[in-house]
């Protein structure tokens, strides 16, 4: 099955559609660092099979509005192949993989499998594979305080990890740019006061409420919270 889908994709484009509502059109590139970048448990995928597998490569094909992504490499007597399809910019489902030329049962366990080695060999010494190291001082570990979420810990209560970034592993780093604001964070004038940081509501000059004087809306793909970051990580 996974042979047979192959050679269609191949025969297919190879310059991936874009399946971004903004203006920015998701490339190969970033389909590619999609699945290499997804965190499962705090490990990158990319970083699990590329562990357990050498002469990995990536690659994306398209059949028509659908996006697949390719992965394979190994050595002969342990090699492997897996197809995904991409459901989003940033989420794909596991369609297909085969094992020493054999058809796995279940696509994902080649994958899950690599991410359990990575993770039992790359275990952070520091946080002991916690992620953390110390109790928040500012709210003595309670994730509140003066009555409102932590901001020193973000409410968790704990320091994160320095050293593993708080994932208990230690992994590549896959922060990159939002390319659908060019890493600003931001997506024009705020719609609510158009830039002016100011509405009027019965009859007093406000503070605009969306956003906080600030004058511009934030970018909805990297910044949905409100608060611009500028930034994609896909954990």
């Amino acid at each position: 099955m996974l042979a047979t889908l192959l050679c269609l994709l191949l025969c297919l484009a190879s310059a991936a559609p874009a399946l971004a509502a903004q203006d920015y059109e998701w490339t190969a590139d970033d389909y590619i660092w999609t699945m290499r970048s997804k965190r499962v448990n705090g490990v990158p995928i990319g970083d699990a099979i590329e562990d357990a597998f050498a002469n990995v490569e990536w690659s994306v094909m398209t059949d028509g509005t659908d996006v697949y992504g390719v992965c394979a490499g190994g050595v002969p007597g342990d090699d492997f192949s897996l197809l995904v399809r991409f459901t989003s910019e940033f989420s794909f489902e596991f369609v297909a993989c085969q094992r020493d030329g054999r058809e796995q049962e279940n696509p994902s366990q080649l994958t899950l499998e690599a991410l359990q080695a990575y993770a039992q060999s790359h275990r952070c010494d520091v946080c002991a594979g916690l992620g953390y190291t110390d109790a928040c001082m500012n709210c003595a570990g309670s994730g509140f305080a003066f009555g409102k979420q932590c901001l020193a810990c973000g409410g968790s209560g704990r320091y994160l990890c320095k050293t593993c970034r708080g994932f208990g592993v230690m992994t590549n780093d896959y922060t990159r740019a939002c390319p659908f604001c060019d890493g600003t964070g931001e997506s024009g004038a705020c719609p609510t006061c158009g830039g002016s940081l100011y509405v009027l509501q019965s009859g007093m000059l406000l503070l605009c409420p969306d956003c906080t004087g600030s004058g511009v809306a934030t970018c909805p793909v990297c910044s949905p919270g409100g608060i611009a970051m500028g930034y994609l990580t896909n954990s």
